[in-house]
């Protein structure tokens, strides 16, 4: 039988769950040969130690199974890697349910160092302290949480941010979905990854709406507890954080108004209603341009002339008999056309 080629520089595996790329070399060999044993294995160049520490993680993954001491019959991989493949996404669901559980813990800690009992209130000195606000705000809520962003510090944060950060459903202390709402300033959506983060919150659950002239970005949730990050004129993060009693309430008040002026979004390629007669282009502008976004922007957003939006415009406008951006998205919101 051939032997297996070794690889020049064989990668450090942790004993206790061996990595991938020494599973998968047996796996594969496995699957070539009829009636896999010790011998024939160890003939295809897989060593005694390697036998020890691999065939048992196979059958924990019950991709093969034990016929007698030496011997092993291989599950069917359209069997057996779906069923793994399930598993590490319970294993997965899990780690995300505790590491939530977890941050609680971490932030009421520090929130609790920093608070002023008297006020209520946490002055918010850096980034860091600004994003563990905004995290503590989603993990002590219980039923809802209504956010809002603008060109700030942590706006520009959340942006760079490795992905999963911005696109992980948010879950209460029981393990089920938040109901969020997220009010987006127009003027975010002209950077890089805006639409991509967007899209990823919609499919997540969460409901967005853009609102032109936010005053701040913030969250607050249904406990109460809100935060907002003030980001000064140089740039550097500033914010704090609020109980009920401090000022949360105030700041729910002014998120709920700055709502209910929003412009519901929806990606350019969903149809609102069956009777959607608009093509996605003209969706796309119409729900930026009823966001306050300027015919440039728009244009740079969807990758077409400044020359074809203004065009585009004219036409929706008179579509619409609407004299203003504003109200020729107001209309198109109550037609089912955005």
């Amino acid at each position: 039988m051939r032997k297996r080629r070794q690889p020049s520089t064989p990668a450090l595996a942790d004993p206790l769950d061996p990595a991938d790329e020494e599973v998968a070399p047996l796996y594969l060999a496995m699957l070539e040969t009829p009636h896999p044993s010790r011998d024939s294995l160890r003939a295809q160049g897989f060593s005694q130690e390697q036998l020890d520490r691999l065939l048992p993680v196979l059958e924990k993954r019950r991709m093969i199974q034990r016929v007698d001491g030496a011997s092993w019959s291989v599950v069917p991989p359209d069997v057996a890697m779906p069923a793994f493949a399930a598993e590490l996404e319970a294993r997965a669901r899990m780690v995300r349910t505790t590491a939530q559980a977890l941050s609680r813990v971490y932030l009421r800690t520090r929130a609790a160092d920093r608070t002023d009992a008297t006020s209520g209130a946490v002055m918010l000195e850096s980034l860091v302290d600004v994003a563990q606000a905004l995290h503590q705000v989603t993990t002590t809520a219980q039923e809802w949480v209504l956010s809002s962003r603008v060109d700030s510090p942590l706006s520009r944060y959340l942006l760079d941010a490795p992905r999963p950060v911005s696109t992980t459903p948010f879950l209460n202390s029981r393990g089920e979905p938040l109901n969020v709402r997220l009010d987006i300033d127009p003027a975010l959506l002209p950077e890089p990854n805006v639409l991509e983060i967007m899209q990823a919150r919609v499919d997540a659950g969460d409901v967005i709406r853009l609102t032109t002239g936010l005053p701040f970005t913030g969250a607050v949730n249904d406990q109460g507890l809100a935060m907002i990050d003030l980001g000064d004129d140089g740039g550097s993060p500033v914010g704090i954080l609020l109980n009920r009693s401090a000022g949360g309430a105030r700041v729910q008040a002014a998120l709920e108004f700055a709502w209910q002026l929003g412009t519901p979004w929806r990606p350019s390629n969903a149809p609102a209603s069956k009777f959607d007669q608009l093509d996605p282009r003209d969706r796309s502008i119409i729900r930026l341009m009823a966001g306050g976004v300027s015919d440039a922007a728009i244009a740079r957003q969807l990758g077409i002339s400044s020359r074809t939006v203004e065009r585009r415009v004219r036409t929706l406008l008179d579509r619409l008999n609407a004299t203003t951006r504003f109200q020729a998205g107001v209309l198109a919101a109550r037609q089912g056309l955005i």
